[in-house]
């Protein structure tokens, strides 16, 4: 069995919600994402910002990619001539 990584279209705003589904199910996700500094009239707050904005990269078997829409704000995969996009392993960063 061999796992690749995949791009998954998520809702708008939905990226986090749906890694940790993914996660709470199993799934090997990862949203890269930076923290921002964001002002408001009478505050400022610091808030985490997906770098990709409405995708998950998800971790899986071909043969379980049916699996990730029971999550809801899963939207569909991203797909390249044809076929499902695929991430090779150097351009996902290890996380610590």
């Amino acid at each position: 069995m061999v796992n690749k990584w995949f791009v998954v279209y998520t809702k708008s705003r939905n990226e986090l919600k749906v890694q940790n589904h993914l996660i709470s199910i199993g799934i090997e996700a990862f949203t890269p994402t930076r923290t921002e500094l964001r002002q408001w009239s009478d505050r400022k707050k610091k808030v985490v910002v997906p770098l990709l904005p409405s995708m998950v990269l998800v971790r899986l078997d071909e043969k379980e990619a049916h699996k990730v829409f029971e999550i809801p704000g899963v939207v569909r995969y991203l797909f390249e001539h044809g076929k499902r996009a695929v991430v090779s392993n150097e351009e996902v960063p290890v996380r610590i």
